[in-house]
């Protein structure tokens, strides 16, 4: 998913622990269908089943976060734990159920009776509504807010955050230069896409430009959701962030940006028509603090329960893994995303592929990865497929940094020779200043000043970091941006799902694509990779190959992450189908407080 360094995704592969854990937790049982059940609090227990099972309804649970969501609003939304926290409120056609383990990408229908109906060739799809989904007000949800959900995705000038390039030219009439006709509901009053009919309240169908075999996968994004046609009073168009009308268990009870969000039960929700959410707590409260320390701190005392948006700080980290009776609350699961640095090759002198090969061999990833907690924070990644992604080459190495992952000097000096530009330059990092971020300034600035390479630091929050920030072109050249720290997993389990919205020359600056990666050869892969179904290994193989040789995208982790979970919790997992987060949706309390 999305999602972006805290966004998006999906994996495909099994979860677990890092190559230094040892002995593991044991499942107490198994449902019918073989998934596990119950496990006791024990290290990585949550990747396996859900910890401390229980159906005890009541209580709160508190979660804190070092950033707000990008947005609320399901169309404009491409952070990792914002997906996950949507599930809260927002149900979509199709969605991932809540089996435990690490192979828990299963999907099935959500609001939708069952998965799409589609032709041969994957260009028609045709989705049945359940009846009784109601949103919070008390009326019914309908094919024709599905359809309205979507078509806001196309006003990209007011939603540029999120996963629009999946549907512009997938659901559009195109322009002669392949830009989509169609610019959303604000602007076009004349009826909506064609492309999406509603003959009734309860059925909605598709005909695709292309034949598109993942289209389930698509309805499961937080984009595919229904939106009444009226929104939501006055929050309407970009203030509908501010509460989204939910149709999902909990509703907004109250919202302060960058400060508190708490969301309620919806009591218009049934339980009759949702087989994916169980929920047992009466309240969420989600206090956002840029204080990771702090956050860490109120999470070690019991304050709060969890960490909504990343894993654990450095220093709460190391003292999990040096004491057993906090270990035994934690998990470190493989996610799906690949940490990296975008390089701008239109901001000089990055505009020349050499300069850009001097920074790639010149970065310590040994560093860089002790910056993003050690081997609990990743493995050292480098190429950009992350190994749950079809294609990834554990053998190529197209940038080698020495044995020790520390840097090659030698040829790192070489290319800035050839760059024009011997004694080194100097540009601007970004990144977000919260978590891990600044330490991996630190790291890569220490690394590229060894060959005269000057970075200076260019943070912004974490909330508006990608869509507002370094997505969009104009404050990248204002700025002087060069390098931006980065992070993407799958918006859903196969290549195209991991790799459409960070290379697609017609995905958006601001929904994953930052430095404007356009490269006819990878648009060709995606291309042939989306006719049908399939892993297609080879061909996601040569694109990261010729991704890798344009130097744009300078991997250095696959990514791990920390969390830590309070005892008092019931029913948690780790939720592999976004991110690896918590499932919080589904997440109880033993004490009912």
């Amino acid at each position: 998913m999305g999602l972006t360094a805290v966004a998006a995704m999906v994996v495909t592969a099994c979860g677990g622990g890092s190559s230094n854990n040892t002995g593991g937790p044991k499942s107490s049982a198994s449902n019918a269908n073989g998934t596990t059940a119950g496990v006791a609090a024990a290290f990585n227990a949550a990747t396996i089943g859900f910890v401390n099972k229980s159906d005890k309804p009541g209580g709160s649970l508190n979660l804190v976060a070092t950033g707000d969501c990008d947005s609320w609003d399901p169309a404009n939304t491409y952070y990792g734990w914002c997906w996950n926290m949507q599930r809260l409120f927002t149900r979509t056609l199709v969605g991932y159920s809540s089996i435990p383990g690490a192979n828990n990408i299963a999907i099935e229908g959500d609001l939708a009776t069952g998965l799409g109906q589609h032709n041969a060739d994957f260009t028609q799809w045709t989705y049945k509504l359940k009846s009784g989904v109601k949103w919070e007000n008390g009326t019914p949800v309908t094919s024709k807010e599905v359809k309205y959900g979507i078509e806001r995705v196309f006003a990209t000038d007011i939603f540029s955050q999120g996963p629009a390039s999946y549907y512009l030219t997938l659901l559009s009439p195109v322009d002669a230069k392949g830009n989509p006709t169609y610019q959303g509901p604000y602007k076009d009053k004349t009826g909506g896409l064609d492309s999406i009919t509603t003959p009734d309240d309860n059925t909605i169908s598709f005909k695709l430009n292309s034949s598109t075999p993942d289209f389930d996968y698509l309805m499961t994004l937080p984009a595919s959701a229904p939106v009444p046609l009226k929104e939501n009073g006055a929050f309407t168009g970009s203030k509908y962030t501010l509460h989204p009308l939910s149709n999902g268990p909990y509703k907004f009870s109250s919202y302060t940006p960058e400060q508190k969000v708490v969301w309620v039960r919806n009591s218009q929700w049934s339980q009759d028509t949702d087989k994916i959410r169980k929920p047992l707590a009466d309240k969420i409260t989600l206090n956002i603090n840029t204080n990771a320390d702090d956050n860490d701190k109120q999470l070690q005392a019991g304050a709060a329960d969890a960490i909504a948006d990343n894993g654990v700080a450095p220093a709460f980290q190391t003292a999990i893994v040096s004491n057993p009776n906090l270990k035994k609350n934690a998990d470190d699961p493989v996610s799906s995303y690949t940490r990296y640095f975008d390089l701008f090759s239109k901001v000089k002198p990055l505009d020349n592929v050499h300069c850009r090969r001097a920074v790639f061999y010149a970065m310590n990833k040994s560093d860089l990865q002790r910056a993003r907690g050690g081997t609990y924070g990743g493995d050292i990644a480098n190429t950009m497929a992350q190994p749950t992604v079809p294609g990834h080459d554990p053998n190529a190495n197209p940038y080698p940094t020495g044995p020790d992952n520390t840097g090659d000097l030698a040829k790192a000096k070489d290319e800035l020779k050839q760059c024009g530009q011997p004694n080194g330059f100097s540009t601007k990092e970004a990144f977000a200043n919260v978590s891990r971020g600044p330490a991996v300034f630190s790291a890569s600035q220490q690394a590229l000043a060894r060959v005269g390479i000057k970075l200076t630091a260019a943070p912004h929050s974490q909330s508006g970091y990608y869509g507002a920030y370094i997505g969009k072109p104009e404050t990248v050249k204002s700025v002087g941006i060069g390098i931006a720290q980065a992070g993407w997993g799958a918006d859903y389990p196969t290549g195209g799902g991991y790799w459409t919205s960070i290379v697609a020359s017609n995905a958006p600056p601001g929904g994953g694509n930052y430095n404007q990666v356009n490269n006819p050869k990878i648009d060709a892969a995606l291309k042939e990779a989306a006719k049908s179904t399939g892993r297609h290994d080879d061909l996601f193989k040569q694109l990261d190959a010729d991704l890798m040789q344009d130097a744009t995208n300078l991997p250095f982790v696959y990514d791990k992450t920390l969390y830590y979970r309070n005892p008092r919790l019931t029913n948690v997992r780790n939720n592999f189908a976004i991110g690896s987060y918590y499932d919080f949706v589904n997440i109880g309390t033993s004490d009912g407080k």
